[in-house]
């Protein structure tokens, strides 16, 4: 579908040209440091800065970062209003970001050259998967897959 035109919904402007299928985009996490936040999902993933800047809306200020690829990022902001990065801003247990990768192999070098304990989970004949956290607590999962179906993927059997 194409709807040619500009539409205003709860007073934001949109513009619509297609209507794709719905994905993640971003997910966005605060740390303790934007800088640490850079270097080390820079050096994990390869992902280059997209934009950066202090952003004021709904009566919140605060500095963000984007860092990933042209078509997705993590952004990573700090507290809000100034406020200080406490325990309540770490990562929580379960909680997590999923990132597919073509190589794991090397996402391990990168983190065993950062020091970065890691888990693997269990074998799978279509997937490889490891679980770390980042410097402030944030569980990241590393999934490679070794098949394009979507059958083999998405096999939650084994």
């Amino acid at each position: 579908m194409v709807y040619r035109g500009n539409i205003s919904i709860a007073g934001c402007y949109l513009q619509k040209l297609k209507n794709p299928p719905p994905y993640v985009e971003h997910v966005q996490i605060v740390v303790s440091n934007l800088a640490t936040a850079e270097a080390f999902y820079s050096k994990v993933f390869g992902w280059s800065v997209r934009g950066r800047g202090r952003e004021c809306a709904a009566d919140r200020t605060y500095d963000w970062i984007h860092i990933g690829t042209d078509t997705s990022y993590m952004a990573f902001r700090t507290p809000y209003n100034g406020a200080a990065f406490n325990d309540s801003h770490r990562g929580h247990s379960g909680n997590h970001v999923g990132i597919v990768v073509g190589n794991l192999a090397g996402i391990m070098r990168a983190l065993d050259e950062l020091g970065v304990q890691i888990r693997c989970a269990k074998p799978h004949p279509h997937r490889a998967r490891l679980y770390f956290r980042d410097f402030d607590g944030n569980e990241i999962e590393v999934v490679e897959y070794f098949s394009e179906a979507p059958e083999d993927r998405n096999d939650y059997t084994l």
